[in-house]
């Protein structure tokens, strides 16, 4: 990506129904913008939905766009929670929801949703303190540079499939045109041939596909034992005998609900732990591989290509620990607050939320 001047490093697209894009080292701070794509609103019957909320996409059509978002990284010249993080601007039901960027060692984080009734925006709760105009016209302007950029971005991304399509026609004509000269005179391919995947490069990414895999089906077992009854083992002082029955007076709730949440962020953080302590190892290890090596000096060439593929096997696996650990601090936050929102609607704590004030 160094050589782009837009700082583009990865650009996924799941045709006709999501485009994302992430991003590095740009001035206005930008790591990833997407557009969501929902062929249900092509009627065009919901709430902010216009004939301009649409999206080209080839072999499709024009299909309404739902919902647009952008991220930011950390602005350190002003407090987190005046910095956004996250925009988030749902065309089809008129709404803008901003999230801010967490204070040091904190889950959670402040959010604002707005609601667009004819170019107005008001805040949630209308109770609430509502946006000075000039906050107003930003968020607009910014919903619309948006909405540029990602049009930008697709018309560079069709031109370079365009060109990619014809290089790639270019290379299947090379090809069929190198393999009737193997045939007719027997001999081995040149260094002008199109070179093909290795068996290397093939196990490579097969052994990174089934570590993402390994990742996924842990972060499902964690997901499964949310949708448990997380206050069963909490909950076994307080049965009465006779009944079978939970009833707990507001003490009790308030008690019962910090032991649930404290044990749940334990184990968050014990498998972040977990893995930041397997990634200090690996890079440990390689750090003293190459310390060993730069000590003997003089190297036989076996001993070198030994490193060499050591060497790359360790910052394959590294590069994982990090893509697991970043995407586990991602989660830990949504795991937390569906946490918090499950124990605010199971009905056995009611208690504790109607306790009056002062008690």
């Amino acid at each position: 990506y160094n050589s782009r001047l837009d700082g583009l490093v990865r650009c996924v697209e799941l045709i006709g129904e999501k485009m994302f894009e992430y991003f590095e080292d740009r001035d206005d701070r930008l790591i990833y913008h997407s557009v969501t794509l929902d062929r249900s609103l092509a009627g065009g019957n919901r709430v902010g939905q216009k004939p301009k909320d649409m999206y080209t996409v080839e072999s499709v059509g024009e299909v309404p766009i739902r919902k647009m978002t952008q991220k930011y990284s950390r602005n350190k010249s002003v407090p987190p929670d005046q910095d956004p993080y996250k925009m988030c601007y749902f065309l089809a039901e008129g709404k803008i929801r901003v999230d801010y960027h967490r204070e040091p060692g904190q889950l959670t984080y402040k959010s604002i949703t707005y609601v667009n009734e004819d170019g107005i925006l008001y805040a949630l709760p209308r109770t609430g303190p509502q946006p000075t105009h000039q906050e107003v016209q930003k968020l607009l302007q910014m919903q619309s540079n948006c909405r540029e950029i990602i049009d930008e971005s697709h018309s560079r991304t069709h031109v370079e499939l365009s060109q990619r399509r014809k290089e790639e026609s270019s290379v299947r004509a090379n090809r069929s045109v190198q393999a009737g000269k193997k045939r007719k005179s027997g001999l081995l391919g040149s260094r002008e041939d199109v070179l093909e995947p290795s068996a290397y490069d093939l196990a490579r990414e097969s052994a990174r596909v089934d570590a993402l895999r390994e990742g996924a089906e842990e972060e499902k077992q964690e997901e499964k034992s949310l949708k448990v009854d997380v206050l069963a083992p909490y909950l076994v002082d307080f049965v009465n005998k006779e009944t079978g029955r939970v009833q707990l007076d507001s003490l009790q709730a308030e008690l019962v609900m910090k032991r649930c949440t404290q044990d749940f962020r334990k184990r968050l953080t014990d498998r972040a732990e977990i893995i930041q302590a397997r990634l200090r190892d690996e890079q440990n290890q390689l750090r003293g591989r190459r310390e060993q090596m730069q000590r003997r000096g003089d190297n036989v060439e076996k001993e070198e290509r030994e490193f060499e593929r050591y060497q790359s096997q360790a910052m394959f696996r590294t590069q994982i620990l990090e893509q697991r650990l970043a995407r586990h601090e991602m989660q830990a936050i949504e795991k937390f607050q569906e946490l918090e929102r499950t124990l605010q609607e199971d009905s056995r704590l009611a208690s504790m939320w109607q306790r009056e004030p002062g008690k």
